[in-house]
């Protein structure tokens, strides 16, 4: 089966807008294509005029025109293969987001406490620490994140635990983009 020539075929290397638009729409509708869809077409990455050789170099408009209206063999190609899925793709970044999200369900007056005590840590007693009270630091104990490590002057002292520090670095990076030091 053998096609007939392309309005191409018959241009010069390089044709101008009117050799153009009478290929592609034909002579009745050359100059309204040139009025308005030339304008609308360039902005969409239509080959522009060589100023050397006066015209568009109708070899790259063919090429345009293919991949435009999806002519282009390799995009048809593209499209008929089917879709292989591949769920493993997406596990290492699920694992990765999983270690780094807080991992304790600290509520925000916990975190609020514990971040207050890692970056004051000369504040050690229930006394020291401004408006926190025995049930907050017990919530904190119960999680693992500070521990008491005796008495003084009937208030107990409580440091923050390895755990506690990894989890506000874990927080902070969480909800705040902060990295690690």
């Amino acid at each position: 089966m053998t096609f007939p020539p392309s309005p191409f075929d018959r241009l010069p290397l390089f044709a101008t807008d009117d050799e153009i638009a009478v290929a592609v729409v034909g002579k009745a509708r050359a100059s309204a294509w040139k009025r308005n869809g030339l304008r609308i077409l360039e902005s969409k990455g239509f080959p522009k005029v060589d100023v050397l050789h006066g015209g568009r170099p109708v070899p790259l408009i063919r090429k345009w025109y293919e991949m435009h209206m999806g002519l282009d063999k390799n995009y048809i190609l593209a499209t008929l293969e089917d879709g292989k899925e591949n769920p493993q793709a997406w596990r290492p970044k699920r694992e990765q987001r999983a270690d780094r999200k807080p991992r304790l369900n600290l509520d925000t007056r916990c975190q609020t406490v514990l971040r207050q005590m890692i970056e004051n840590p000369d504040c050690r007693t229930q006394r020291d620490m401004r408006g926190v009270g025995e049930l907050t630091l017990e919530k904190l104990q119960a999680h693992g994140v500070i521990m008491s490590s005796g008495n003084a002057d009937t208030n107990r002292i409580w440091s923050v635990t390895d755990l506690g520090r990894e989890e506000i670095k874990r927080i902070d990076y969480w909800y705040f983009g902060k990295t690690a030091p």
